[in-house]
């Protein structure tokens, strides 16, 4: 005798064709974010080791000067160095592999490399402030005299030219001819000219460093640094941490190199201090997150922007610390 066997009904509901989608959708979003970020890490580290991104070391131009002039060389030497360590990272830009990106075309792919090309307006902004002092501070004999013409014309001409011009003129040309001035100058320091004139006293040495520490100076990318996350728009960010990077490769050049010429100022007591402020500056330049975040108050995400405004407050309070004790 046959059975009449009723199906027993699963307790699991069937999936709707809708339900498999989503979960297909929901496993496709949950996969294409490390997939997505595996392929931008292995495009940029490419990049960067085609064109540089991180400069963990004081450039081989300026070690190779540095080792051609001690302590002992002339003041005419002197001066000569310390006014190509203002100039070196701005010829090191102008050099690189893309050259000189701020003033490209929209066309251009390395018109995109907006992280490159802050770094090269932190670079111009440095080398022009730099390039100032030292023209009408340390380049003459007292503050009545008149300026190196060379001098004069390179920071007021020429490196005072607009960062994005393509063409009649370019802003490389422009900054072509400034270098070509300031290594005129250097070179008729050297050779004795009457009209080169170098004039570094210690009371140069503590104006130099205030001068570094000033509102001029390096309160104008620690103000872009410091300002308020919900002022800033999320695109800028990362324009301010590289722009901040620009100005600090050129004061590690020249200020590595004013150090190195005129040990005295460690022995005024500013060992420790100078070599905390290097070490806070070697963190700048080598600060690249590949993604740079905006973490605010207790979120969970980094503050990039902050912890470079903590390196460069350390920079800062440091050199303060320096020209207090050349002062004392």
């Amino acid at each position: 005798m046959s059975e009449n066997k009723t199906p027993v009904k699963s307790l699991i509901p069937k999936m709707t064709k809708f339900g498999k989608w989503m979960i297909l959708i929901l496993l496709a979003f949950i996969l294409i974010w490390p997939l997505s970020a595996g392929l931008y890490w292995t495009v940029y580290r490419a990049y960067s080791a085609l064109d540089t991104t991180r400069f963990p070391r004081l450039d081989q131009h300026i070690v190779e000067l540095l080792k051609q002039t001690p302590p002992t060389a002339s003041q005419a030497q002197k001066g000569a160095v310390l006014s190509a360590s203002i100039r070196n990272r701005l010829e090191q830009e102008m050099n690189s592999i893309f050259g000189w990106s701020v003033n490209d075309l929209l066309i251009s792919p390395t018109r995109w490399l907006d992280n490159r090309a802050n770094r090269q307006r932190g670079t111009i902004f440095a080398t022009r402030m730099l390039t100032t002092f030292f023209s009408t501070n340390l380049a003459k004999y007292g503050q009545v005299d008149a300026e190196n013409n060379d001098l004069k014309e390179a920071r007021e001409t020429y490196l005072a030219f607009t960062a994005d011009s393509w063409w009649f003129p370019s802003s490389e040309d422009q900054y072509e001819k400034a270098i070509k001035l300031l290594k005129k100058y250097e070179a008729d320091l050297v050779r004795g000219d009457p009209k080169a004139i170098f004039n570094l006293r210690t009371d140069d040495m503590y104006n130099m460093l205030t001068f570094i520490i000033s509102k001029q100076f390096m309160d104008q990318p620690l103000g872009l640094l410091v300002q308020s996350n919900d002022e800033v728009p999320y695109t800028e960010l990362d324009d301010r941490i590289y722009y901040t990077q620009g100005v600090i490769l050129v004061l590690r050049d020249t200020l590595r190199t004013f150090v190195h010429l005129y040990p005295e100022i460690q022995e005024k007591g500013g060992k420790e201090n100078i070599k905390i402020a290097f070490r806070e500056m070697d963190r700048i330049c080598t600060f690249d997150p590949l993604v740079v975040l905006r973490g605010d108050h207790d979120s969970i995400m980094a503050d990039h922007r902050g912890k470079m405004a903590k390196y460069l407050i350390s920079v800062r309070e440091r050199i303060s610390d320096l020209a207090q004790s050349i002062k004392s």
